[in-house]
């Protein structure tokens, strides 16, 4: 392959020591196909480090779970989807123990029918996630309407209590009474942290999230757990809002969580070759466009990764590097689709097929993910999730 993405597994075990070494009761976030690095790849790896509670976007990612899990481990696990669930596909959810997020009185009216058809086949229970809006603004149930999901939820439960059936034995003797109704179960009551490093705004949420509880409460609404903290929470304030369970997603994969490093380990390694090598004379152009202008005789390789790959074209104008040979070999002119072109001019010994990392360690140097976005003035999530799936994904040691 011409392009590979190297994916450490002791580095990966690594960052869950640091995650468990704060809160042990982790929910591990893998959507969007494992932040781009592959459900497929990521999941064993944490199978077999104990971790029994997952997260995930869509559905077809929550099946491709359950789907692993029955192929090669014979082990059930808890899976939580995070977005919207079209209303044709949540039966098939519940039937293969999926939970569900609401988030809206409009959400929770479209999923009633489908709900109580469920409940009354007796064959499945739902567990659904409820989230509040606490000032991210995005999903979530606002203060003033938690009271009348209240009500809807108190509906479900009354149908819960009161829904019972008799029935005889075999010989038609021995009348019971036996429960013949699924139920509706609240696994949780959750909220999302908008800034983390803005200590007055997270009080603020905080505080809020905590008033909304009491309200679930006071109208005697009955739940399991509760759970605020995702990555940047966890790492800036340690235990301190731990609740029943944190979500953790980028540190998984070393991404910085704060604008410090908090000793994460970077899990990828990047990397292609050079194809070819050429000399070309000051004042000459490389690449397209006007912006690689030679100001010295060069000798420019050329790597076979572009913005088709998921590197990302804003890069070309920040001075930004690869690494070959341990050395800084800076990128010239714009960024193509399938290649870019770099000044080896000062590395001795350069020839064709000699390893460039795009992302990674090499000698004494290293391109992280947290550079990498610095470069594309964008987030390390934005970088990870974009790397083409054409890319092969192999577990390193």
């Amino acid at each position: 392959m011409l392009i590979d993405l190297e994916i450490s597994r002791n580095k990966i075990e690594k960052n869950l020591e640091k995650i468990r070494g704060i809160n042990e009761n982790i929910i591990y976030v893998l959507k969007d196909d494992a932040y781009g690095l592959g459900i497929e790849n990521i999941l064993p790896i944490l199978i077999e480090n104990g971790c029994d509670y997952y997260a995930v976007a869509y559905i077809e990612e929550a099946l491709e779970i359950k789907r692993i899990l029955r192929e090669r481990f014979s082990k059930e696990v808890n899976v939580m989807m995070l977005n919207y669930t079209e209303v044709e596909d949540i039966k098939i959810a519940v039937e293969n123990g999926i939970e569900l997020t609401i988030y809206s009185l409009f959400q929770f009216r479209e999923y009633e029918k489908i709900f109580s058809e469920i409940l009354e086949e007796g064959k499945n229970n739902i567990k659904i996630h409820i989230k509040l809006n606490t000032g991210m603004n995005r999903l979530g149930f606002d203060g003033d309407e938690i009271e009348e999901l209240c009500g809807i939820l108190k509906r479900f439960q009354v149908r819960n209590e009161n829904k019972r059936f008799l029935e005889y034995d075999k010989k038609g003797e021995g009348v019971k009474t036996v429960e013949k109704i699924g139920k509706l179960e609240i696994v949780s009551i959750f909220s999302h942290i908008s800034d983390s490093e803005n200590l007055e705004k997270t009080e603020a949420q905080v505080k809020k999230y905590e008033e909304f509880l009491r309200i679930f409460q006071k109208m005697g609404i009955d739940y399991r757990y509760t759970h605020l903290q995702a990555s940047p929470l966890l790492f800036k304030y340690r235990e301190k809002y731990n609740y029943d369970f944190g979500r953790v997603g980028m540190a998984i994969y070393g991404m910085e969580p704060l604008s410090e490093r908090v000793g994460l380990e970077q899990v990828i390694n990047l990397h292609s070759k050079i194809i070819s090598l050429r000399k070309v004379r000051k004042g000459e152009q490389v690449s397209y466009g006007n912006n690689g202008l030679l100001e010295r005789d060069t000798i420019v390789a050329v790597v076979p990764i572009g913005y088709a790959h998921g590197l990302k074209k804003q890069i070309e104008s920040s001075n930004s590097y690869i690494l070959i040979k341990g050395e800084k070999a800076y990128i010239l002119g714009e960024v193509c689709m399938d290649m870019i072109l770099v000044d080896v001019t000062d590395i001795k010994g350069v020839s064709v097929g000699d390893k460039a990392v795009i992302i990674g360690v090499q000698g004494d140097e290293e391109i992280t993910l947290l550079k990498m976005a610095k470069w594309a003035k964008t987030i390390q999530d934005d970088i990870l999730t974009n790397f083409d799936k054409s890319i092969r994904r192999k577990i390193v040691e």
